[in-house]
C-alpha cells in the first residue's frame, strides 16, 4: 500500500513540475519573430532583430564587431513556411521586408555569406 501512495505522490510532483516549467519554455523561445539580440558566431558579432508592425515584416542584421569583410544579408520565413529572398547589405548591415497583414515566422541573420544562419 506504501509503494502505491509514494508512486502516486511522485506522479504528482513530476506533473506540478511540468506545468511549473512549460511556460518558461515557450516564453524563452529563441526562435521566434522579434526575439532581437546580440550573437556571437565564427564569422563575428552581430544584433540581429525581426518585426512585425501590423503591415510589414522586417528582419536587419547588424555588425558589432568581428573582421569579417564580407557582407551581411537577412530574409525571412514567412507565415505559409517559405523563405523569402535573401537581401545582401554591406559589410555593417542588411535589412530585408515584405509587406503582408499576416505575421512571419521567424527572421534569418547572416554575419557573411559563409557564416551560420541566426534565426530570430
Amino acid at each position: 500500500m506504501a509503494v502505491r501512495t509514494v508512486r502516486k505522490s511522485m506522479a504528482a510532483a513530476g506533473l506540478t513540475a511540468l506545468v511549473a516549467v512549460a511556460p518558461l519554455l515557450v516564453a524563452t523561445d529563441a526562435h521566434a519573430l522579434g526575439n532581437n539580440r546580440v550573437v556571437s558566431r565564427s564569422c563575428g558579432t552581430n544584433y540581429v532583430g525581426s518585426g512585425f508592425n501590423g503591415s510589414q515584416n522586417w528582419a536587419q542584421t547588424k555588425k558589432v564587431s568581428g573582421d569579417c569583410a564580407g557582407r551581411l544579408s537577412a530574409a525571412l520565413i514567412r507565415s505559409d513556411g517559405y523563405w523569402t529572398t535573401r537581401v545582401y547589405g554591406s559589410s555593417t548591415s542588411a535589412y530585408a521586408s515584405y509587406n503582408s497583414s499576416y505575421k512571419a515566422r521567424n527572421g534569418l541573420h547572416w554575419g557573411c555569406d559563409n557564416c551560420n544562419v541566426t534565426y530570430s
